[in-house]
C-alpha cells in the first residue's frame, strides 16, 4: 500500500485507500457559493427519498349507481383523483376480483390492487369527516377544559380561606396583655369561623359545577368515539390500490351477489267504469355489508348469475333383445303413483323473452340487510270486460274475472294483491304476460252467484245415470242463481268426456245448447254464456251417451 503525502486526506476505496490532493484556495465569493451547493444537495438527499417513496393518498369512493338482477347486483363508485396511488377503502368484505373493473376520465390506470382486510399507512391530510370529527373534539377538550380551569380557581380559594385559618389559629399571644387576650381570643375565633365557612361555600359551589360538567364529558366521550370510529375503522372491508397517472374520476364497478328484486302488483278494478289499474311494484333487498345511500337504481330482467350456455346433448345408443315381463309404470321407473300425478300436474317454467329494464326516477337509500324494501315503479291502466265466471263441477259460488289485452310491454311474474271498487278482496300470483298479449285475471268469489250441479238419479230416485255392458247415459242438471242486487254477464263452464277410439262413441244432448264447444281449445269443455238478472235464475241440463264394443270395459 502507497504512502500518501502529509498534506493529502485519505479516502477509503473498497477496502483500500486513496490519496486525494489538499483543497486549492479558492476566493470568499466562490466559497460561499459553494458552500450553497452543498446544502442544497443535501436538502435534495432528505427530500428525494420522501417524494420517490410518498405513501398513497386515501380517497373515497361514493356508491353512485346500482344496477338490480333478480339474483345480484352491479355497483358502481365514483372516486376523485390527483394522480400517482390512490387507496380506496370501504369496499364490500369478499368483493370479488374477477368482477371488478376500475375504469378512469382523464386518469390512466395501471396497476389495481384489492386488499383484503388490510389497509397499507396513507400518508395524506385528514379526510373531510375526520377533520371534522377531530375539530369537534378539540372544541369540546377546550370548552371543558376551560370549565375545569375555574373549578379549581375556585378550588383555590378554598384553600386560601384555609389558609387564612390556619394562620388565625397559629397566631403567638405571648406578648398580648391578658385584659386583651378575650378580645384576641374572640377575634381569632371569628376569623377562623369566617375562613372555614368561606372555604366550605366555596367547595359546595365547586362540587356543583363539577357535576354540572356530566354532559360535557358525555359529549366528549361520545365526540372521541366517533373519531376513533372513522381512524379506526372496523374490519371487514376491502381496499383497493390503484396506480392513477392524472388528475380526474376513477369508475369502479363491482358485482354483490348477496342482492336482487322481484316485481309485485297492485291489481285495482273498477268495476262501474270496466277499468284495470296495475299498480307495478318492486320489492327490493340487499345485504353487500355497506349502505347504499341516494343512488340511481336501474332493476334489470338479466340474469347474469345464471348459466350462459344450453346444455349439452349426448348420443342415444338402443339395442334390442327379448322383451322383459311387463311391469306397472310406477313400479317401473321407481315412482311412486302420488309422484307420478304430481309431475303431471307441475307448472312449466316460461320464457320471459329479451332483457327488460326499469330506471327508477329518483334517489333511492337501500340499507344492509333490508329484505323488502317496497318501491312503486308507475301504474299501467288497461280497459277490460268483467264477468261472473261459473264451474259449478267443482264450485259452489261464481268468480268474478276480468280480461283484456296487455300494453306494449310485458308483465313480469310477481305476486299481486287484489282490489276491487277500493276493497282488498284476497291476493294471487300474476302470470307471465307476454306485449299486446290476452290475459283472464280473476278477482274473487262472488258469493251471492250460488251454483248447483247434480245428478238427478242420485237424488231423486230417477233414471239420471244408467249403466250397461257396453253403455252408459248420464243425466246432469246445473242450477244457477242471482241472489245479488246486480245484473251479471254470466259464464257457466262444464265439461263432457271425449274419446279418441273410433269404437267409443260419444255423444250429448245440451238444453240450452252451449255457446261455445272445445272452449279454450280444451276438448270436451263446454260454455254457456248468458245475462243473468238481480234475483233470477237458470238451468242446464246435459245428457251424454257412451257406446263401446261388448267385451270391452270402460275405463
Amino acid at each position: 500500500m502507497r504512502a500518501c503525502p502529509s498534506d493529502a486526506a485519505v479516502r477509503p476505496v473498497w477496502g483500500d485507500r486513496a490519496c486525494l490532493s489538499p483543497p486549492a484556495r479558492r476566493p470568499s465569493g466562490q466559497f460561499q457559493e459553494d458552500q450553497m451547493r452543498s446544502f442544497l444537495a443535501s436538502l435534495l438527499m432528505t427530500v428525494a427519498p420522501a417524494a420517490l417513496f410518498a405513501a398513497p393518498v386515501e380517497t373515497p369512493a361514493k356508491v353512485t349507481s346500482v344496477i338490480l338482477f333478480p339474483q345480484g347486483a352491479q355497483v358502481t363508485r365514483i372516486a376523485t383523483v390527483e394522480g400517482g396511488q390512490v387507496l380506496i377503502p370501504g369496499l364490500p368484505d369478499g368483493t370479488d376480483i374477477s368482477t371488478l373493473r376500475v375504469t378512469g376520465d382523464g386518469v390512466a390506470v395501471g396497476a389495481v390492487t384489492l386488499i383484503d382486510d388490510r389497509q397499507p399507512v396513507a400518508g395524506q391530510p385528514d379526510s373531510p369527516a375526520v377533520a371534522e370529527a377531530r375539530a369537534r373534539v378539540e372544541t369540546l377538550e377546550q370548552a371543558l377544559a376551560e370549565k375545569t380551569d375555574a373549578i379549581a380557581q375556585m378550588r383555590a380559594g378554598a384553600g386560601a380561606a384555609r389558609a387564612r385559618a390556619d394562620v388565625l389559629r397559629g397566631a403567638s399571644t405571648q406578648n398580648t396583655p391578658l385584659a386583651e387576650l378575650e378580645n384576641l381570643a374572640r377575634t381569632v375565633g371569628e376569623g377562623v369561623r369566617a375562613a372555614e365557612q368561606e372555604a366550605l361555600t366555596i367547595e359546595a359551589q365547586a362540587r356543583d359545577a363539577d357535576a354540572a360538567l356530566k354532559p360535557d364529558r358525555e359529549a366528549l366521550e361520545q365526540a372521541r368515539q366517533a373519531l376513533a370510529a372513522l381512524e379506526h375503522p372496523a374490519k371487514g372491508s376491502d381496499t383497493l390500490l390503484v396506480e392513477a397517472s392524472g388528475a380526474g374520476t376513477l369508475t369502479i364497478t363491482t358485482f354483490v351477489a348477496d342482492a336482487g328484486w322481484s316485481p309485485a302488483y297492485d291489481l285495482r278494478l273498477d268495476s262501474g267504469a270496466g277499468a284495470l289499474a296495475l299498480d307495478r311494484l318492486v320489492s327490493v333487498r340487499q345485504a353487500a355489508g355497506e349502505d347504499w345511500l341516494g343512488v340511481d337504481l336501474t332493476l334489470s330482467t338479466a340474469r347474469p348469475s345464471d348459466r350462459t350456455d344450453p346444455s349439452e346433448i349426448w348420443p342415444e345408443q338402443v339395442r334390442f333383445g327379448p322383451p322383459d315381463a311387463p311391469r306397472p309404470m310406477a313400479e317401473a321407473t321407481g315412482f311412486r303413483k302420488a309422484d307420478i300425478a304430481m309431475m303431471a300436474d307441475a307448472a312449466v317454467p316460461e320464457m320471459q323473452g329479451e332483457t327488460l329494464t326499469y330506471r327508477y326516477p329518483a334517489a333511492v337509500d337501500i340499507r344492509d340487510g333490508v329484505e323488502g324494501l317496497r318501491l312503486k315503479l308507475d301504474t299501467i291502466d288497461r280497459p277490460v270486460s268483467l264477468r261472473a265466471e261459473a264451474v259449478p263441477l267443482l264450485d259452489t259460488t261464481a268468480y268474478r274475472m276480468v280480461e283484456g289485452t296487455a300494453g306494449d310491454e310485458p308483465l313480469l311474474p310477481g305476486p299481486a294483491a287484489l282490489f276491487v271498487d277500493g276493497a282488498m278482496v284476497g291476493s294471487s300470483h300474476l302470470p307471465m304476460i307476454a306485449a299486446g298479449a290476452e290475459f283472464r285475471l280473476g278477482f274473487g268469489a262472488i258469493d251471492g252467484l250460488t251454483l248447483k250441479r247434480v245428478i238427478p238419479g242420485a237424488s231423486e230416485g230417477g233414471r239420471g245415470l244408467i249403466s250397461r255392458s257396453n253403455a252408459r247415459v248420464e243425466t246432469v242438471r246445473i242450477t244457477v242463481e242471482n241472489l245479488t242486487p246486480r245484473d251479471w254477464p254470466l259464464r257457466v263452464l262444464d265439461r263432457v268426456p271425449y274419446s279418441e277410439q273410433d269404437d267409443l262413441k260419444v255423444t250429448y244432448k245440451a238444453d240450452p245448447a252451449p255457446t261455445a264447444t272445445d272452449w279454450k281449445d280444451k276438448r270436451g269443455v263446454l260454455a254457456w254464456e248468458f245475462d243473468l238478472p238481480a234475483g233470477g235464475n237458470r238451468d242446464i241440463t246435459v245428457e251424454t251417451t257412451l257406446n263401446w264394443p261388448a267385451g270391452q270395459v270402460l275405463q
